[in-house]
């Protein structure tokens, strides 16, 4: 009696997004980190979902309204807000007008697009820096918000300086990708492509039978 030793299939995700080149261990670390982000900030909005039915409850309820819902729920808007940005650029969901692009060859696109990295980056370093001094300007002055609850201004204001440290370094990692990949994402592709598994031409109607094929 002979037994066949059946193979388990592979179930490792790949290490990168599918359809990109730079497949490399510190560009997988960036992906890791952007995605990370944004798990933390889709905790963040149940967060703040739970805070603000128990506000209404608490306050039309009970009739004990509460001095912390809204400055904790607004706070953390801003940290998700940030902390997403460079998780939108990975996957390419970035407000783009392709009116134009989608009508230049796949180079060019190329080179627009690079360049639109580029102008990110910059003004990515540009709100780090900025918004350091600011950070340190509040820490150093004691500045509160004027609310009931007063939380430094500071807790708002490092969310800034981390998502856009994010998306800068998201940035890179997509211009080192950009040469290599293969697919039409600079073009908005992503937007207009039909669905994975979907024929590229359209199918035919199927012939008529019957008393329609007889006419």
């Amino acid at each position: 009696m002979t037994t066949t030793a059946r193979s388990t299939p592979d179930t490792t995700p790949p290490s990168g997004p599918p359809g990109r080149g730079g497949g490399s261990r510190l560009l997988s670390a960036v992906d890791w980190i952007s995605d990370q982000c944004a798990r933390l900030g889709m905790v963040m909005v149940a967060l703040i979902a739970g805070f603000l039915f128990y506000e209404v409850v608490a306050r039309y309820v009970f009739l004990a309204p509460t001095i912390w819902t809204q400055d904790v729920s607004v706070t953390l808007q801003v940290w998700f807000t940030y902390l997403g940005m460079a998780w939108v650029l990975r996957h390419r969901d970035m407000i783009r007008i392709t009116a134009v692009t989608g009508l230049l060859g796949r180079g060019p696109r190329k080179v627009l697009e690079a360049f639109s990295l580029l102008v990110i980056v910059a003004f990515s370093v540009m709100a780090v820096w900025e918004g350091w001094r600011v950070v340190e300007d509040s820490i150093r002055l004691g500045r509160r918000q004027p609310t009931m609850l007063e939380l430094p201004n500071w807790i708002a204001e490092v969310p800034v300086i981390l998502g856009f440290l994010l998306l800068a370094v998201q940035g890179v990692a997509e211009l080192i990708r950009l040469p290599s990949r293969t697919d039409d994402d600079s073009a908005g592709g992503s937007h207009f492509a039909p669905p994975e598994g979907a024929d590229a031409e359209p199918v035919p109607p199927p012939a008529p039978t019957g008393r329609r094929a007889a006419e």
